[in-house]
């Protein structure tokens, strides 16, 4: 049966998502959902944009959203363009693109992470990178909080909501925080599937998280990064 997956902050851990991938045993009747941070921290940010790229291409179905750190290497990356002042870069970023400034990654990567949505809606869920703003009279118009929202729970509007369940990454948790939000959503309509895949020296965080919305379930991945 086809599936609708979700996945969220990967962090240039490429090697991890490969793995996860054939975890899940991906097919082209499948639909993956990522809800945004690709790069930064993790070793391959280029390679988990490229593997993104590689599988659209070879007619698979992904989705991507934008998260707060690609939004940060595009504003970046304009300030420098713009002001010629100079910008080293995220350290990890920089290296898998085997560049010196921000100016050595192409444009290509750079218009991507800039053109991509902040918010998908799809039957049963919203999905988004780190939260709505229920404060505001359209939650879907803070464009802001979209990606960088923290702490927004408790003003969660479930009128509104109806019956959808709001999946996000952005606020990294543990692995059994997760498992335990997963089992909570008749209290609570939302799920944090950011387990934290790029701390791989953690006890409670390294691992990289897929939640089947299909079938209700949740996968894990081990960070594989440096084995």
């Amino acid at each position: 049966m086809a599936r609708a997956i979700a996945l969220s902050d990967i962090h240039g851990c490429n090697r991890t998502l490969l793995a996860m991938l054939d975890l899940l045993a991906v097919s082209k009747a499948d639909t993956l959902y990522f809800l945004g941070d690709y790069v930064d921290r993790g070793p391959d940010s280029k390679g988990v944009i490229d593997t993104i790229w590689r599988m659209q291409s070879e007619g698979y179905q992904v989705h991507c959203l934008m998260g707060n750190h690609e939004a940060m290497t595009v504003s970046d990356y304009e300030h420098v363009r713009l002001t010629g002042r100079p910008d080293l870069g995220e350290a990890h970023l920089l290296s898998s693109f085997f560049a010196r400034t921000l100016m050595d990654i192409p444009v290509e990567y750079i218009h991507w992470m800039r053109d991509l949505p902040r918010v998908m809606e799809i039957p049963g869920y919203i999905l988004v990178h780190a939260g709505l703003n229920f404060n505001e009279q359209d939650p879907f118009s803070n464009q802001d909080s979209l990606i960088w929202i923290r702490d927004w729970y408790n003003d969660l509007n479930r009128e509104w909501l109806e019956d959808r369940l709001i999946v996000h990454g952005h606020t990294p948790i543990s692995v059994e925080a997760v498992k335990t939000m997963f089992k909570r959503h008749a209290e609570l309509p939302v799920q944090d599937i950011d387990s934290g895949a790029v701390f791989y020296t953690s006890n409670i965080y390294g691992k990289l998280c897929a939640f089947d919305l299909t079938n209700r379930a949740l996968v894990f991945q081990p960070n594989v990064e440096y084995l």
